[in-house]
């Protein structure tokens, strides 16, 4: 297509394009101030903020889009300069090319989201460990998980020092066998949380944070080589209204949106964060908190406890959904991040990454932790 053909199709198609890229610049816009007021508590803000950085995808397209279209729709030079020898009323058409409100509303908006979530997830160096470290893993295995052997083999190969599981099934489960015959020491909440230890326990306590006992947390205090480490298994609440009571093993689809609410599961974290207060020991918390980074809640958390993937991992370290484990394309990566290990000072994380898909709709998340002199 010769580029004067090409042009003329742009000027065509220009005013919708513009009109189009204001709308959803303005959208962005109203979103981004309501999150700046910190406005919570509506579903439809909640979800919007869980999905949050990919609100602001789309200005990587509607950007250069509106560039060219501003330009395309503006005047041609030999009109300009007919224009500029004789001075005559700009027609409405004239005025609207000149406003480039737009292009410099989702300047600000590329900006901001650039700021608020690809800085975080920026790789930072991090200085190799110089004292004693250990090993952690928190996975959801997901109650039908049919491929519990390749996981156990995997967990098996990594030989973390502690594996905090979540969605096991209740009693003694002979696929994790080979997990017992390497670590000396498990505890577990049946039919929830489970962790399995090469340090010894000194005292087990089961905190109930919610309603259900089935989200009630874990902890562990264990003897890590001479050290108190108190460890915290989690597995919090989907943001949804439960049907009928049911709240584990809640379906998802497309109809949840209709049931979003993240008013059980942030309650849950509100009490979690209350118990963190009174615990002396160093202490790490692991699991799945179904709850993307990006909610405003996150915030609250990282006040309390430090995030292990902030801090050593490198990239977005999403970990869910696995698109095999619900029968999606292979090639559709996780798309948001809701499995953490958060730590107390006195410890700090020197590495972190996601694990392979190994049969769960969750990616295992693994992190090394040096202990820090006081």
């Amino acid at each position: 297509m010769p580029w004067s053909a090409l042009q003329d199709v742009l000027r065509r198609i220009s005013t919708p394009i513009r009109y189009s890229t204001a709308f959803y610049a303005l959208l962005v816009a109203l979103f981004t101030l309501l999150r700046l007021l910190r406005v919570s508590g509506w579903p439809l803000i909640d979800l919007a903020n869980a999905f949050a950085p990919y609100l602001y995808m789309p200005l990587v397209v509607t950007f250069p889009l509106s560039i060219i279209v501003t330009r395309q729709s503006g005047l041609g030079m030999e009109a300009a300069r007919k224009r500029l020898a004789t001075p005559r009323k700009p027609r409405e058409e004239d005025r609207r090319s000149k406003r480039p409100w737009s292009v410099l509303l989702q300047i600000c908006l590329i900006a901001i989201g650039l700021y608020w979530f690809a800085l975080p997830a920026m790789y930072r160096p991090v200085e190799p460990p110089s004292g004693a470290t250990f090993k952690v893993v928190s996975f959801n295995v997901q109650g039908s998980n049919a491929e519990l052997k390749r996981a156990t083999d995997w967990l098996l190969q990594t030989a973390p020092d502690l594996i905090v599981l979540q969605e096991t099934a209740e009693g003694y489960d002979e696929r994790l066998t080979p997990l017992y015959e390497v670590y000396a020491h498990e505890d577990h909440i049946e039919g929830s949380v489970r962790i399995f230890s090469r340090f010894p326990i000194l005292a087990r306590e089961i905190l109930v944070i919610g309603e259900a006992r089935e989200r009630a947390v874990l902890r562990l205090l264990l003897n890590a080589d001479g050290a108190q480490l108190a460890v915290y298994a989690a597995h919090l609440s989907p943001p949804l209204k439960a049907r009928g009571g049911e709240d584990l093993y809640i379906d998802i689809g497309p109809e949840a949106l209709l049931r979003y609410d993240e008013s059980r599961r942030n309650a849950q974290i509100h009490n979690l964060l209350e118990l963190l207060e009174g615990e002396t020991s160093a202490y790490i918390v692991a699991g799945d908190f179904n709850m993307s980074d990006a909610s405003l809640i996150y915030d609250k958390i990282a006040a309390r406890m430090q995030d292990a993937w902030r801090s050593a991992g490198n990239g977005a370290g999403r970990t869910w959904p696995v698109a095999e484990a619900i029968d999606l394309p292979r090639v559709v990566q996780p798309f948001l991040r809701i499995d953490y290990i958060w730590h107390s000072g006195g410890l700090r994380a020197t590495a972190a990454l996601v694990g392979e898909a190994i049969g769960s709709d969750h990616l295992p998340v693994s992190v090394e932790l040096e202990w820090q002199s006081s």
